[in-house]
This record gives C-alpha cells, structure tokens and sequence, in this order.
C-alpha cells in the first residue's frame, strides 16, 4: 500500500516538494559593489531646490539604506567599482532524472478540482508539469512495473490497480507431433469425451508403376452393355498418290493334280474412231485446248507415303521378354538408339526392383539376351549392365546395353591376325573375317557397295570380327549396320546417290509436318571442296576423284588406304569425301511410331513436308522412347542445299 503521510498539518494549501517539514534555506544570488570617493561636480538639488554642501562626500560602500526623501539629483563622477560576488546553492531540491526548467521558482495557484497535465518537452530541455492540489483520497495499494528506460515523448497516463482475477477453466493442449506442410491447427479446442470408431485396417505399402493412382474404388458387378461411337467431320480430300509394296515370299508347291495350261490372253480392244473428246484430267483453269502434248504418268511421291490428317490415333505398346525362359516384363521405360557411326544398337530401360533376379545372367560372363518390341517392331538386345537405385518409397532397376551383333566385339570376340594370300574380292575378304579358322561364326553379309578386287598381300589385320568389317568397308567410304533382329551386317555407302544428284531421288518415305510433334534444324557449312586424290600402298592406284562440272580447283586432304587397290574402290571412298561438302542443314524430327509406317532406318531418304515447304535427306541417326502412354522416335536426318 502507497499512502502520502504528512508530517505537519496543513497550514497552506500549497505543497513544497523537496522538504521534511523543515523551510528549506534558500540562499539567494546577490551582488556587493564599493563605489570609489565621488568628485562632487555640481549642485545638490531637493526637489529642484539646491542644497548647500558643507563637506566632500566621502566614499559609498554598498549597501545604503535611504530612508523615504526628496527626489535628489546631481552629477557626479566615480572611479572603476570593485564588484564583490556571491554564489549560493540549495541542496534541498528534487532531483528528478531530467535538466530542471529554465524558469523560476514560483508559488502554485490553489485549483477547485484535481487535473492531470501531459508531460511535454520543451525545445531547449524538459519541464516538470504544474498541478493544483486538492483533499487527497484514500487509495488502495496498487503495483507498478519495474523500472525501466522510458522514451522522452511518451509517458503512461496511468497504471491498473491491483486485482482479484477471473478464474478461467483448465484446457489441454494436445502433446508435440509432426505436421503436415499443408494442415495447420488454426484453434485449439477444448479436450471432450472423443466418439468410438471401429477399427479399420489398412494394407501394406507396396510398389506401384507409374500409372494413374487410382481415385475411387467400387465394388465388382456386372458390365453394362455401352456402344463408342467415332464421329469424323469430313473435310476437302487432298490429291495422293498410292504405292502399293508385296514383300518377296517363298513360292509354295503347286498341288496334285493336273493343272490347265493358260491360253493367250486377249488381246486389247480395236479402236473405233469417235468424234468425242476424251480427256484425262479435271478441267484446267484455262478452256483453250492444247493437242499434241504427251501424257507423263505421275511418279509416285515416296515408297510409303504418311497423309496429313487431322486426328492421328496410334495405341501404343511396349513388351519386353528375357528369350530364355519367355519371361515377359513390363518396362517403366525403354530406349533404342543407333546411328551411321555406330555399328550395333544400343538400348536402355527402366524396370521395378523386383523384377532384379529376372535381369541377373545365369551364370558369370553369360550376356541376358532381351527381345524388345515396342508398336510391332521388335530388337534382339544383350543386358551387359545393370543398376540399382533404392530410395523411399521406391526401388528402380536399370538394364543398359547392345544388340545382339555386340558379339563380335569386344570383349566377347577375340582379336585375331588376318591377312589374304591370294587374290579375292572385297566382299571375299570380309565374308572370311567373320569366320574362324575358316568356319562361319553364324552372320551374314548385306553388301550394298560397289566390289572390288584386293590383290593377296594387300589385307593384314590384327583385330576383332567387327574391327575388320568396319576397315573394309571404310575404305570403300562405307559403314556398317548391324541389323535389329537378325544375324546381318548391311555394309551401306555414305551417300547412294551424290547430293547434287538428290533431284531424282524416290524417297522411302514421305513425312508431313502434321504427323510430327516437334522440328528443330540446324545450319551448317562445310568447305566446299570439288577434288581429292585418293591413293593406295605398294600394289594400289592413285586416282583423282572430281566432282563433274567443276574446275577441281578446291582439292580435299589426300587420302592413303592399303585397300585402294580398285578404281572403284578409290571412286567410292573420294565420292563420299566430296558429298559431305558445303552448306548443310541437320533436321531433328520427334514423330509417333506408327504401327503400319514402323521405323526410319538409318540410310533411308525422308522428303518432310511443310506446307508448300519441303525438304529431302538421309537418315544419319534414330532414337525411340517409350514411356507409356508416350512412345515417339527421334530422327536425325542430314539436308543439302
């Protein structure tokens, strides 16, 4: 309890802050002064009348008490005062935490009622609020807050009196528990009798595919019988033109019996002359008539020819079977790539970790031999590398590695001296490396290149199968392409036709715009070289290889091969030399694999067509990724001009 306890009663409604009941001593600043003896220099004058002087007037010393008198007045002259200066200072003062206001002491003005002043601050320092005083009040005790440091213009007008409090009811507050990002209590609610629920079970975790999770399960019942219906708009057909390709087929026996010989067939129809024009075409824009003109057939556009539509459906499929046991997987993803500078496929995919002891080989350095399809087309591959990758919730197994043609490399094949001893062809001595000790290993050779003669002594090798095929056919300017499901190397030239000569070309296949889903192009420009001398060792030739119509002022390095031992083999290796010339344009399609379409080999001719654009080229590499739903083959095909 804070009460005010007065020592004396109360004499004088003003209070005096700073004392215990005792007056203060206040000590005053004054001054004394001593005036030197005054020269008397006129008349002493008492209300304008003057008075005698009897005597000089001796010298002032301060203070002079004067009794009530006339007015006196008179002149008089003083020499330097000698000043005589006290300080005084009171101690009995409150001392508050801030400078005292420069002003005066000064008595307080009684007040009818209590008021509170604001503190403010003065511009130069702060000053001490003025309040009246009145009869004081019996309060009650009340707390206040520790000391601490306050600002200067700001200061509590008053404190709340101590209190009974409010008893509040008792909460509970759930214990710490881990929360999910997305759920935050937002009120905390008080603890009540929780209802019963019956016990649920739930099922072990387990490994999905990458599917769609499903969202709502119902129970089994019976189908109900629904009809799909397809609605296609028609439109302005467009012009094509159909080829029609019977793959060859082995001819089957004719049956018992005897079988009728075939008469002549009959022969066409007499002409008889008619008046009437017959005519082979729609009617032009012009109704001149214009005879004499021959009629061309129109050539066909390509061998297989994709139509721009507006809708391409295409249900895609992707297996994969270890050919052992017919094992079949299903593959989270699959991947197949080749391209002209690598000889035998390559292949990946992505399977569930359960599936690792159907991708392990049976035995140590045993290849797994795979057969993938995906849409129809199928690959003979070998699993050489496989890794596993765990992490919560899942477990991924990838399977990498080659087509079945890896076999003749390393590290299955064994390296080998070969060399030949009496005159052959080069096909003779390509068929020869792929033996050993003069029995077949089981491949077989698709020559697509020119022959030539190697005289004995001209071929020694030290390498692999393969290694010795892909010499051979370099220096014919050729490479090798192992096939996708089969036993066969195709030994294929660089360029079949020479880029100048591309205007004649029949492409395998005609593309459209439409039926791909991305394009990207890149320009390239090449030295422009029309000549090159292509030379053999020892029993080989020496040939200049020129582009025609040229000047063959711009020659290429020289090339030297042991296996130059042909003009058509120097022709052949200069042609592939002079193709790769100029500018050029790299054209990077992504299209689905269509089922009736299958691949685009790498080799084949590709007219892409857009709009009244369009574009003819080689295959030079192919990638297919399938990821279901998604399957698209990515083809890169070299463009000159």
């Amino acid at each position: 309890m804070v009460d005010l306890l007065f020592s004396d009663g109360p004499a004088s409604p003003d209070l005096v802050f700073g004392g215990t009941g005792t007056p203060p001593v206040i000590i005053k600043l004054g001054s004394s002064a001593t005036l030197a003896a005054a020269t008397m220099a006129g008349v002493l004058r008492a209300d304008a009348r003057p008075i005698t002087s009897l005597a000089s007037v001796p010298a002032i010393s301060s203070p002079i008490a004067v009794s009530r008198v006339p007015a006196l007045a008179m002149a008089a002259t003083t020499g330097a005062p000698l000043a005589n200066l006290a300080v005084g200072y009171d101690n009995a003062v409150n001392r508050a935490p801030f400078r005292w206001a420069e002003t005066a002491w000064q008595d307080a003005q009684r007040l009818s009622h209590f008021r509170r002043a604001a503190h403010k601050a003065t511009p130069a320092s702060e000053t001490a609020a003025v309040a009246g005083i009145g009869t004081a009040t019996r309060r009650s005790a009340q707390v206040s807050t520790a000391w601490q440091p306050m600002t200067v213009g700001t200061r509590p007008l008053s404190h709340l009196p101590w209190g009974a409090g409010t008893p509040r009811e008792r909460r509970l507050a759930d214990g710490w528990q881990q929360l999910y990002t997305w759920l935050r209590p937002a009120l905390r609610m008080a603890f009540n009798e929780g209802t019963p629920h019956h016990f649920e079970v739930t099922g072990l975790w387990r490994e999905l595919f990458r599917r769609p999770r499903p969202v709502l399960v119902a129970p089994w019942e019976t189908g109900a019988l629904r009809s799909a219906r397809l609605v296609s708009i028609a439109g302005l057909a467009a012009a094509r033109v159909l080829a029609l390709i019977i793959p060859w087929q082995e001819a089957g026996r004719p049956g018992h019996g005897v079988s009728p010989v075939p008469g002549d067939p009959p022969g066409p129809e007499l002409y008889v002359a008619s008046t009437a024009l017959l005519f082979d075409d729609a009617m032009p824009v012009s109704l001149h008539l214009v005879f004499g003109r021959p009629h061309h057939p129109a050539l066909p556009v390509a061998d297989v020819v994709i139509p721009v539509l507006r809708t391409y459906l295409v249900i895609n499929d992707v297996t994969l079977t270890r050919t052992a046991n017919s094992l079949a997987m299903a593959p989270l993803s699959l991947s197949v790539m080749i391209d002209a500078d690598s000889w035998v496929w390559g292949w990946e995919a992505s399977l569930p970790g359960a599936s690792l002891d159907d991708v392990l080989p049976s035995a140590p350095g045993e290849p797994v031999e795979f057969e993938a399809t995906i849409n129809g087309v199928n690959w003979l591959l070998l699993a050489e590398k496989v890794t596993r990758d765990r992490r919560f919730p899942q477990s991924r197994i990838t399977v990498s590695g080659r087509g079945i043609a890896a076999e003749l490399g390393n590290p299955y094949a064994a390296s080998v001296s070969r060399n030949n001893l009496v005159d052959l062809n080069a096909q003779q001595v390509m068929a020869a490396a792929l033996t050993v000790n003069g029995v077949g290993i089981g491949w077989s050779l698709d020559w697509q290149l020119t022959d030539w003669l190697v005289p004995a002594g001209a071929w020694s090798h030290t390498g692999s199968h393969i290694e010795a095929v892909t010499r051979i056919a370099e220096a014919a300017g050729g490479y090798v392409q192992a096939s996708r499901n089969s036993k066969t190397l195709r030994i294929m030239p660089r360029y079949p036709v020479a880029p100048w000569d591309w205007g004649g070309v029949v492409p395998a296949f005609s593309l459209p715009s439409a039926a791909t889903t991305r394009e990207s192009i890149e320009w390239l420009e090449n030295p422009a070289y029309n000549v090159v001398w292509v030379s053999g060792e020892g029993s080989g030739v020496l040939a200049r290889v020129k582009r025609a119509g040229t000047g063959g002022d711009r020659p290429a390095p020289m090339i030297t091969d042991p296996l130059n031992t042909h003009s058509e083999a120097a022709r052949q290796r200069g042609l592939a030399i002079l193709a790769e010339t100029g500018p050029q344009q790299m054209l990077r399609l992504d299209t689905p694999l269509f089922s009736g379409v299958g691949i685009y080999p790498v080799g084949s001719f590709i007219q892409f067509a857009d709009g009244a654009e369009s574009r003819l080229g080689i295959v030079r590499s192919l990638r297919i990724n399938a990821a279901l739903p998604t399957v698209r083959q990515t083809v890169e095909i070299e463009c000159h001009g």
